[in-house]
């Protein structure tokens, strides 16, 4: 048992398990007894941390290319994505007057409205098949000029149903971004360097959702809420310039002995064995034996890399030969695995709550006791935003956190370290929905219902930094079919939206908050049985002949 992680006594090697620290003093690299300086390892501080995949000799591996290179592609993703967090709920600070325009009900508007979360559900399934069979930058390409189209669209539109279709479009272009940034951020990067950037673009996305209304609502009480979408237009014609510039594809295929944190087999002496031999053919290595496993591991020395021009390609070619409606339909297998059902309950309802709670802000803040303008409202988002800023913590506290118990651990890392942080959400997020709902109930002064807002939201940067790194790291080679099962989630969203705002009403903001409080409860100590049989379950799921087709496919 690893620090109350059941160990498994099926397998040689767990996937997701991985030797991550091996310093036993200040000179020496040891794992079992073997002599481990012929992996590549950190620096600095991180001298004992294993680069966990190890990278291969390839300069067009993505693992291989300067750090600069990096985190400008990620910097232009997250900032992309900050933009279209913001699209959905910015004209939310708008709605009561809206919805007085058009002769609507607010609650027929947000529930209408909501059809765009719907549709973000269901294309998430076909932008990971698309990401899967052409790559990552077409599919990010595509999804800006969606969105650069509806923008465009939304300003010119001046009836629900011209809004409501350009919404449902613009929300296909959306779901790249709920799928594939966190397999971008696995391509690109270790294990011991993903929660901080996990950690960024977390907290771009935040900003965006949280965030954007404090602008919009000015934009909407002085120049209409057209022009949210004006501006919008212009953002992201500027991000596809930047992507088609700076951001070159990712997908990599490696040789799988590289890979020290996938398979059954313990790669960890395979690669060393590898390259502790000095063949005469530099492009491909002579054949290896270990204990149970012979194989050829071809280093991708000779490979030139790309120039600049070739990476300007928006499609490189064809990545995957699978079928692409397989691939469509592979992510409901995805939810049968127990890393993914896991994440889709708890990180999926959490967040809902949060995209549904934008949605009712006008609702109980414009009457009274408040009785708030629109850019009031929309000023309520700052406790978001300082949140999300403070949220930011959360990614370099997530590596601390999980490169300090593989010490503890004997040098050896279990994705399930990921999960530690969640007892904060716990703790942080039911003060906060329960206290909402009572200020609310009770009519307490705006600020205690705006700061416990924030609360909430910087209780679920905790969980989300967890629960993204651990199912990159359970499912690192499905990492989009999984994320975009999760994006399920959506359809959850879109349901809440019809009725939230009359349940509101009915039973009032202490009931809602205070049930949607004791769920949270329950979601958050998901986390314990998860702790305790992750190991054995992810080693369940590589035995068993249904998982293993699902998983390898």
């Amino acid at each position: 048992m690893g620090l109350g992680v059941l160990d498994d006594h099926h397998l040689e090697h767990v996937p997701g398990t991985a030797l991550l620290t091996d310093m036993l003093d200040a000179e020496h690299h040891q794992f079992h007894g073997r002599d481990t300086t012929g992996l590549k390892h950190a620096k600095g501080r991180n001298a004992d941390i294993v680069l966990v995949p190890q990278p291969s000799e390839s300069p067009r591996d993505p693992l291989n290319w300067p750090m600069w290179k990096k985190d400008l592609a990620l910097l232009i993703i997250s900032l992309d994505t900050a933009v279209v967090g913001a699209w959905g709920p910015m004209i939310s600070p708008g709605y009561a007057t809206m919805a007085a325009e058009w002769h609507m009900s607010y609650n027929a508007l947000n529930g209408g409205l909501g059809w765009a979360v719907f549709a973000i559900g269901i294309s998430c399934f076909v932008t990971n098949g698309l990401s899967v069979k052409f790559g990552r930058r077409p599919v990010i390409i595509l999804g800006n000029l969606l969105l650069f189209i509806s923008s465009v669209w939304g300003y010119f539109a001046h009836s629900y149903h011209s809004l409501l279709a350009s919404r449902i479009f613009g929300a296909i272009g959306m779901s790249p971004f709920e799928v594939l940034t966190t397999a971008i951020i696995g391509d690109l990067y270790f294990v011991h360097e993903r929660g901080l950037r996990l950690a960024f673009w977390g907290l771009c996305l935040s900003v965006g959702v949280g965030g954007a209304s404090c602008i919009s609502g000015y934009i909407i009480q002085d120049i209409g809420w057209n022009w949210t979408y004006g501006i919008c237009a212009c953002l992201y014609g500027s991000f596809i310039i930047l992507i088609l510039l700076f951001v070159p594809e990712t997908v990599y295929h490696r040789d799988p002995a590289y890979n020290l944190d996938l398979g059954t087999h313990d790669h960890t002496f395979d690669t060393l064995d590898t390259k502790e031999m000095k063949p005469e053919h530099p492009e491909h290595l002579e054949m290896t034996k270990t204990r149970t496993h012979v194989g050829v591991v071809y280093t991708g020395a000779d490979e030139k890399p790309y120039t600049f021009w070739e990476q300007l390609k928006p499609v490189r070619g064809i990545e995957s030969e699978e079928n692409l409606l397989y691939i469509v339909f592979r992510p409901f297998g995805m939810l049968l695995f127990p890393q993914v059902l896991y994440g889709f309950i708890t990180y999926g309802l959490s967040t809902s709550w949060l995209v549904v709670m934008i949605s009712v802000l006008a609702q109980l803040f414009t009457g009274p006791p408040y009785n708030f303008s629109i850019s009031d409202v929309g000023l309520i988002s700052i406790s978001a935003l300082v949140a999300s800023l403070l949220g930011f913590m959360a990614g370099p506290l997530n590596d601390w956190t999980v490169k300090k118990l593989a010490r503890m651990n004997k040098g050896i890392y279990e994705p399930e370290f990921r999960l530690s942080l969640n007892i904060l959400t716990l703790i942080l997020g039911t003060a906060g929905f329960f206290g909402f709902g009572a200020t609310l109930q009770n009519q307490a002064p705006w600020a205690a219902p705006v700061v416990l807002y924030g609360i909430m939201y910087f209780s679920m940067s905790f969980l989300n930094i967890g629960i993204y790194a651990y199912i990159t790291e359970c499912h690192r080679n499905k990492a989009p079919e999984a994320f975009a099962s999760l994006n399920l989630r959506n359809i959850y969203s879109f349901g809440m939206n019809y009725f939230i705002s009359s349940w509101i009403t009915s039973e009032g903001p202490l009931q809602v908050f205070s049930i949607i409080g004791g769920c949270h409860i329950f979601i958050c100590l998901l986390t314990i049985p998860m702790w305790i049989f992750g190991k054995r379950c992810r080693s369940f799921t590589a035995r068993n002949k249904l998982f293993r087709k699902i998983q390898d496919s």
